[in-house]
């Protein structure tokens, strides 16, 4: 329970500062004072330093172990998703062997 929980509130704290930066760099833009070079240097250093913050967060997360829970979560999900193809690809071959053996027969019939 603790790990879901903890999970859960990674998940909210990730989405909360996304929208958050995304609801100040659109405040900023609609409010900026200056137009040209000056609005643009200012939206690229704001850019470097959010994607600096960014960086910094998912390093501190990989270091937690939250990838590798999710690594494990997606591993489990690929050999699910192999296993199930697996499984089609069985049905399809049977399905198909039993329309040759149908399709045999009918041709030996109209033969006869």
């Amino acid at each position: 329970m603790k790990k879901t929980s903890r999970k859960r509130s990674t998940q909210i704290g990730v989405y909360s500062a996304l929208a958050g930066g995304a609801v100040g760099f659109a405040l900023g833009m609609l409010f900026a004072p200056k137009r040209g070079p000056d609005a643009r240097r200012r939206i690229a250093y704001q850019l470097e330093r959010l994607t600096a913050q960014a960086e910094g967060f998912l390093h501190r997360l990989i270091r937690t172990g939250g990838e590798s829970e999710g690594r494990r979560n997606s591993d489990a999900v690929v050999q699910d998703a192999e296993a199930r193809a697996d499984h089609i690809r069985d049905d399809i071959d049977a399905l198909m062997e039993e329309l040759r053996k149908a399709s045999q027969d009918a041709d030996t019939d109209d033969v006869d």
